[in-house]
């Protein structure tokens, strides 16, 4: 049975997942969200022009801006899912 393949909604929202629980070295982050190295560069590279995370040199963090964007996402998404939509 095939996968269901995830948003890049979903994608972003573990990535920010994987960094709540600390700065990650890029490698790491990739690993733990289960993407390619390459793909995540890019969606880190537009979640820090959107100021959800910043480079503290080799490692990655969320910003408090992330942290605000998780805690949303997870409210609606308990929301949605309490509906059934």
């Amino acid at each position: 049975m095939a996968r269901k393949r995830r948003s890049r909604l979903e994608i972003i929202v573990d990535i920010l997942q994987v960094l709540s629980k600390g700065c990650k070295k890029p490698t790491h982050i990739a690993t733990e969200a289960n993407l390619a190295y390459d793909r995540m560069a890019k969606i880190i590279k537009a979640l820090a022009e959107r100021g959800f995370v910043t480079d503290k040199g080799s490692e990655i963090c969320i910003t408090p801006e992330g942290l605000k964007f998780l805690e949303a996402y997870s409210q609606w998404k308990w929301l949605l899912d309490t509906l059934g939509i």
